[in-house]
């Protein structure tokens, strides 16, 4: 599928349709200073369809979302909604026309309730604020969505990832759009909550609404989209249609090269390769009796439904949460009493759930945050680090491909998936035994996931062992030596070899035990 195909397809489709468009963008640009964030892009969405809107990071898609929603104004071009032109970069008049949006980086307010934050958008400006009514209001909307298990009157900094990324979603839902705007808004969800979202969405577009849905699960794209745009360095550079394009084809007009392989060959294992982790007893909290093992060299998958105790667990390996267990031992050597200073003496890193909440200082340099696991335990901080370590910080930023204007650019003005590569990059080189990570690829890129499984791939050849959750399955199955998944904050189900499949892993996280 080249872009002339990709085109073409898009015009024989709008020939044969006579449906007039509920959103028409044309000739959108979004300058800042002398970068250009959307070059020229133009698409149409149909009443009753779901559009994808496909690309690298940093290829324009939140951009052309966030003009879409009113949050950011075009330096030039027009947005028509069934007719209506959406002018300023307003919120208000975009959700007048009848659009609302839900994001990846999530726009709630942490120290506010789910249901004060549910009824946020439509906060009256002179009457004061009835919380007993916001708090009927959120129960009723939660129930309705099948959202029962969320409390309206817990704060939403409380809340697990996940669980969050649906209050998020349901904001948006509760205005009954015409058109709903999820921008990476699966991100956070695991097979069940992706397929919770896609049922919303079918009422939507049954009821003759639109989505725009921009992800980078291609699997996802494959399952729910209508038609799509792809975006490159900002610019619409081709169409597609549902079932007209593979993997490979999109991959590579997304990025206009030739696709690479997607996972690539695990190594294999060595028999005799020591335990660099092993635990058994470990409870908190959330966890019961988890028993678990890791070798040098070898990936070992945490599957399970989001809320049966992965978060604990992996927090509770680098001493984030505190834990007891009957035996633990890192490195042979004997655990007593962990914290994150300690697991990171003993060489444990660690990958969190949150980026900008628990892996990053937003308003720090690139650098300062690729040190800020050694800038207490060793005692040194500041330029004298970053001068020691350039040659280690060049090389963490080559061989991640992190698009940055160097060390002293603050963190918070990199993409998300950049973003995401200092928090695993930092651990790169570092004498690591294990690494713990949690959803490493979570609303990145495809070429971007490629470079951590390689980055993966690589250290586990040096003799690292890596525990890993995933809330995308394939990845698990095709990258892990091992799989253990937990239900009811237990381990209740260990795969691996010719066990590892999709259908055994879900079938082990809600429950259902193998015939053996």
């Amino acid at each position: 599928m080249n872009e002339q195909t990709a085109h073409s397809v898009e015009a024989a489709s709008a020939a044969s349709t006579e449906v007039a468009p509920l959103l028409v963008a044309r000739d959108l640009h979004k300058s800042y200073g002398a970068v250009r964030a959307v070059v020229d892009v133009t698409f149409k969405c149909r009443p009753g369809e779901v559009h994808a809107l496909v690309g690298e990071n940093g290829a324009g898609k939140s951009t052309v979302s966030k003009i879409l929603s009113g949050a950011v104004a075009a330096t030039s071009g027009e947005v028509l909604v069934d007719g209506e032109p959406l002018r300023g970069g307003s919120i208000a008049r975009s959700r007048a026309l009848g659009i609302a949006c839900a994001y990846q980086e999530i726009a709630l307010v942490p120290e506010w309730t789910v249901a004060e934050n549910l009824a946020l958008p439509d906060l009256p400006a002179v009457r004061p604020f009835a919380p007993r009514k916001a708090v009927q209001g959120a129960k009723a909307l939660l129930a309705r969505l099948g959202l029962t298990h969320i409390d309206p009157q817990a704060r939403v900094g409380t809340l697990l990832l996940a669980d969050r990324q649906l209050v998020e979603i349901a904001r948006a839902i509760a205005a009954e759009p015409k058109l709903l705007i999820l921008d990476e808004a699966s991100s956070a969800l695991t097979p069940p909550g992706v397929e919770w979202l896609f049922d919303r969405i079918r009422e939507i577009t049954a009821r003759g609404g639109a989505v725009i849905y921009v992800s980078h699960r291609l699997r996802e794209i494959r399952e729910i989209a209508d038609r799509g745009t792809v975006l490159r360095d900002g610019a619409a550079v081709g169409t597609f249609e549902k079932g007209g394009w593979t993997d490979d084809e999109l991959i590579s007009l997304m990025a206009g090269r030739a696709a690479s392989k997607q996972f690539p060959d695990v190594p294999v294992l060595a028999g005799d390769a020591p335990e660099v982790l092993s635990v058994s007893g470990l409870r908190s909290a959330r966890l019961t009796d988890v028993s678990l093992t890791v070798r040098a060299g070898e990936i070992l998958g945490i599957g399970g439904l989001q809320g049966h105790g992965q978060t604990e667990l992996l927090r509770a390996l680098f001493g984030a949460t505190p834990a007891t267990a009957g035996e633990w031992r890192i490195g042979g050597r004997d655990v007593r009493s962990l914290t994150p200073l300690r697991a990171v003496k003993a060489g444990v890193g660690y990958v969190p759930e949150d980026r900008k909440r628990e892996g990053l200082a937003l308003d720090l340099g690139v650098g300062e945050n690729l040190e800020a696991p050694w800038t207490r335990a060793f005692g040194l901080g500041g330029r004298a680090l970053l001068s020691r370590d350039r040659d280690w910080i060049r090389t963490v930023l080559t061989s991640l491909s992190v698009r940055t204007r160097g060390p002293l650019e603050a963190a918070g003005n990199l993409s998300g998936g950049n973003q995401q590569k200092l928090v695993f990059g930092r651990w790169l080189d570092r004498d690591r035994r294990l690494l713990i990570l949690h959803d490493p690829t979570r609303g990145i890129d495809v070429r971007a996931k490629q470079e951590l499984y390689r980055a993966m791939v690589a250290l586990a050849r040096q003799g690292v062992g890596i525990v890993w959750f995933s809330t995308e399955v394939e990845e698990l199955v095709h990258m892990c030596h091992r799989i253990a998944v937990l239900y009811r904050g237990t381990v209740t189900q260990e795969l691996s070899g010719s066990e590892i499949t999709a259908d055994a892993v879900v079938g082990a996280a809600v429950g259902m035990r193998s015939a053996e």
